[in-house]
């Protein structure tokens, strides 16, 4: 990439095998079904990116996004061209691992959130576009560690915004469970509804809620705040923190 740019070392948190494996073992493969036709005209760009995404395999460990993130740095890229991948994704949701790759074993879903999120992570850019209505199923893990600024046209699955740094995180469709898990700063907004366990252990920043959110809002937060414009399904494990409904303030500690 041209001229140097200062990166901060991004550190990822070490998950359990076992918890990792409880996480991804609620997805089913994807089931065909019909979406959206979208086409983009491949460039060398583009090529490259697919090609990168290629190398990057199914099993997850402690080290699959660092080995990602160092993939996706070999290239050069714009907000423009990952906004580009997005749409092209389309292609690939059909892939699942290899024979030969065994252990903890991810779908097209979480490959998609992780790869996304370094790419925008990556990039020398801080305003980004991805499109998912042309998805089967939504990509889980988008905005992973995020430090940029994200609009999702479309809807997206659980763990939005996991381990957020900063900037900010709009949805114009609906989010899975654990919106913002873990997140330490930045803002999600979510223009639908959300899952369950909005903030889910989140320990900074705020997130808001424009539609329903399920059941228990806030589950081990520790810090940061939650505003639900819409329905809830009740609150539990409350450590720290602040939740707004509707603008009345129904949990500060």
């Amino acid at each position: 990439m041209a001229g140097a740019i200062a990166r901060r070392e991004i550190v990822v948190p070490k998950i359990p095998a076992l918890a990792m494996a409880n996480r991804f073992s609620r997805y089913k493969p994807e089931t065909e079904r019909a979406v959206r036709k979208v086409e983009v005209v491949e460039d060398k760009t583009l090529k490259k990116m697919k090609d990168a995404w290629k190398s990057c395999g199914y099993v997850y460990s402690d080290k699959y996004y660092p080995e990602m993130l160092e993939t996706v740095k070999k290239l050069e890229y714009s907000a423009k061209d990952v906004e580009k991948f997005s749409i092209a994704l389309a292609e690939f949701r059909g892939e699942r691992a290899s024979a030969h790759e065994f252990g903890i074993v991810l779908g097209f879903v979480h490959k998609a959130g992780f790869f996304l999120s370094a790419l925008m992570n990556n990039c020398k850019d801080s305003e980004f576009v991805v499109h998912t209505n042309h998805l089967a199923k939504p990509i889980i893990y988008l905005g992973y560690r995020n430090t940029k600024n994200i609009i999702v046209n479309g809807n997206v699955g659980d763990y939005l915004g996991e381990y957020m740094e900063g900037g900010t995180i709009t949805v114009e469709g609906t989010a899975g469970d654990r919106v913002g898990c873990s997140m330490e700063g930045g803002t999600i907004i979510v223009k639908g509804n959300a899952g369950d366990e909005v903030g889910y252990a989140m320990e900074g920043g705020t997130i808001t809620v424009k539609g329903n959110a399920g059941d228990d809002v806030g589950e081990r937060m520790n810090g940061g705040e939650i505003h639900l414009n819409g329905g809830y399904n009740g609150r539990a494990g409350f450590k720290h923190g602040k939740i707004f409904h509707k603008g009345k303030l129904i949990e500060n500690m």
